[in-house]
């Protein structure tokens, strides 16, 4: 990076490749992790063979993968976190933030990846004879995944951010002075 760019700060198409690298990471991330959750917690006839269950498994993280990365596409994670953070008078780097930051994040993607996964498990891939109420098994997804969920941002956004950066040539934003 030049001296002049060091003054400015990264240019906007830097910014854009940063935040698709991200959207990219976290969206392989928490697809990974949320099939293995979904899958992992859900009912299956005993004496299920393995097949099945990893096939469903992969149909589940790549569906939530497109849907994950779509949203990622669409939504500017950075812009509404940087809004937020004016909006809220929220301090980078603090662990309030960070919360705050994990909160909107996941209530952007979690309930959409969750819905279309556990819709996709109910209508493709659940025997017709093992078939749970679709409402409850809904509902009961909802509410595990988005905590699953947010544990899983939380955890990884730091690290994902930290490495997209910095192959892009891009520092991590200095920490304000106290």
């Amino acid at each position: 990076m030049n001296s002049e760019n060091q003054n400015r700060g990264p240019n906007p198409a830097q910014m854009k490749a940063v935040g698709l690298r991200i959207s990219f990471m976290m969206a392989l991330w928490m697809s990974f992790t949320l099939s293995i959750f979904g899958t992992a917690t859900a009912e299956r006839p005993a004496g299920m063979p393995l097949a099945p269950i990893i096939i469903g498994w992969f149909g589940s993280f790549v569906l939530s993968f497109v849907v994950s990365f779509g949203i990622g596409f669409i939504v500017p994670m950075g812009k509404i976190n940087a809004a937020l953070g004016r909006k809220l008078h929220l301090t980078p780097h603090k662990m309030t933030t960070h919360a705050i930051e994990t909160f909107v994040s996941n209530l952007i993607y979690t309930p959409l990846m969750t819905a279309v996964m556990v819709t996709f498990a109910y209508f493709v891939l659940m025997p017709p004879d093992h078939k749970p109420p679709y409402l409850p098994m809904f509902i009961g997804s909802q509410i595990a995944c988005f905590v699953f969920g947010y544990i899983m941002i939380f955890i990884a956004m730091p690290f994902i951010m930290k490495k997209a950066l910095k192959s892009a040539g891009i520092g991590m934003p200095p920490k304000p002075q106290q």
